[in-house]
């Protein structure tokens, strides 16, 4: 057998996925954004993208931190798997009640 560590306890595989996350955080606010200016709901998309958007800001400061840890990418892919699952639902709801 080799010295290896195990993959989730190499701490470059915490950098590469807090990258991964700063990435698309910015990319799916500017898809929000160009949605917005292309006629969609401003305020339901604007409001649906902000946890996105504040994981992304997070995972930038930890990173210049240099403070990465296992539980906030575990709690960053459960908040976008649910956003990005229920988008459309909650997009709709909040157009019919704001």
């Amino acid at each position: 057998m080799s010295d290896k560590p195990a993959p989730f306890t190499n701490p470059r595989n915490k950098i590469t996925i807090y990258k991964i996350t700063i990435i698309y955080a910015a990319f799916y606010a500017l898809m929000k954004g160009y949605a917005i200016f292309n006629g969609s709901w401003f305020l339901p998309n604007l409001i649906i993208s902000l946890p996105i958007v504040l994981i992304g800001f997070l995972a930038w400061w930890q990173l210049k931190q240099k403070k990465t840890n296992w539980w906030f990418i575990a709690l960053s892919i459960v908040v976008v798997s649910l956003v990005r699952y229920f988008e459309q639902d909650w997009i709709y709801y909040l157009n019919q009640n704001i």
